[in-house]
């Protein structure tokens, strides 16, 4: 009964325009039956759950200076759920690894194969469809936005990659249709950090499956396989360039920088305005004022610490990442039979953790899905009785 609402909840997760959307309502179902059903919290995630829990205390304090703002309030009671979400599945993939991230991989990669086929559906059709599924011009499917919906679909590409690289795919020509639709789509969105966001991800996944893979079998097939997925992505790449409406979007998206980046008011100018001000303030602006004081959000998750949950919040979020970092790096460096998922998770939240530098972050629940995941790998590592430090490490070596 976990695994399959477990599995409902990331199916049902490509429909969120509406609030609750359904995979908050199957969440908590979810947890009610984990729970009653005795879900170990284990303690290996015990930090984690800490740097949250101080996390979201900076946020209420800071909220207690704009009790009036019902946004605020939401803001506050939304970063809490997430929080519970990234501890409860935390807790889930520890208790056993390989069957939890089996689930959570194809219930992901249904979901976000619907919501890429939609997405492209809406962007590529005119009238109302293009209106509602596309309203900026940019596919976003049942998304409320176009950068969220383009960074929900790249850890089950990243995922959908490991298992080519691992031969997994019990039917490899309909994984590869999967595959072209979940990048067609991530193109479509037209979100520059979502494309770095997602070379970045699958360059540390091919590398370190590369350099941390002690069969030289696998590294040629490894390095085989990233050349037929470079000229894959190329092709469909030229394909869809050869739209000229396509292409004049990508022209003018491709950009660096673009006007509303740069100026005094712009992303940036507002953002080295806010730090004066944010030092003299420890309880911050409170959730969601940052536009208030500055004209625009901050597009900067960590700046955002600061300006929503105060400077409890702000440094407590750098260590908390810093943390998961540290964790991700341990569990990549020992043979476990999870070994390539942890390669995967932490390729994704290396690359999704880095975004937060470009946008706001603080309630993706994509972002919380591979937080916990990679907590998760490492407590079930922690759990089995071994120290990192004393762990064989993926060549061979002690």
């Amino acid at each position: 009964m976990r695994d399959a609402l477990v599995f409902l909840m990331f199916l049902s997760a490509f429909v969120v325009v509406i609030e609750p959307a359904p995979v908050d309502v199957i969440f908590v179902a979810a947890t009610v039956v984990m729970v009653a059903t005795g879900l170990a919290f284990n303690v290996a995630v015990v930090p984690l759950a800490a740097f949250l829990l101080l996390y979201n205390l900076g946020g209420f304090l800071s909220y207690l200076q704009v009790l009036e703002d019902s946004r605020a309030g939401m803001f506050v009671i939304t970063s809490s759920y997430m929080a519970v979400s990234a501890v409860v599945m935390a807790c889930y993939v520890a208790q056993d690894p390989l069957r939890a991230m089996a689930v959570i991989a194809r219930g992901w990669t249904a979901s976000a194969v619907i919501a890429s086929i939609i997405a492209i559906a809406g962007y590529m059709m005119g009238g109302s469809l293009h209106e509602y599924l596309s309203p900026i011009g940019r596919a976003q499917g049942l998304f409320k936005d176009p950068n969220v919906f383009s960074t929900f679909i790249i850890p089950p590409t990243i995922l959908s990659i490991r298992s080519f690289l691992m031969g997994e795919h019990r039917r490899p020509a309909l994984a590869t249709v999967n595959l072209i639709i979940l990048l067609a789509a991530q193109f479509l969105a037209f979100s520059r950090g979502a494309w770095l966001n997602f070379m970045l991800a699958a360059v540390l996944l091919v590398g370190l499956t590369f350099v941390l893979s002690p069969d030289p079998r696998m590294r040629s097939r490894i390095a085989l396989l990233s050349i037929g997925g470079f000229l894959l992505a190329a092709i469909l790449l030229a394909l869809l360039l050869s739209n000229p409406r396509i292409a004049a979007l990508f022209s003018e998206r491709a950009n660096a920088l673009n006007y509303y980046d740069v100026g005094e008011t712009g992303r940036f100018g507002n953002q080295m305005r806010s730090i004066p001000m944010l030092l003299l303030r420890p309880n911050g602006f409170g959730p969601v004022q940052f536009r208030y004081y500055l004209g625009h959000d901050p597009h900067n998750v960590f700046l955002n610490g600061f300006a929503s949950f105060g400077w409890l919040g702000g440094i407590t979020y750098l260590v908390m990442i810093i943390s998961t970092l540290v964790v991700g790096v341990r569990s990549i460096l020992v043979r476990t039979p999870w070994h390539s998922h942890a390669i995967a998770i932490f390729a994704c939240f290396v690359a999704v953790a880095f975004q937060g530098v470009q946008i706001d972050t603080e309630h993706w629940r994509h972002f919380y899905w591979v937080t916990g995941p990679l907590w998760g790998l490492y407590a079930a590592y922690y759990s089995a009785g071994s120290s990192p430090a004393r762990d064989s490490r993926p060549d061979g070596t002690d």
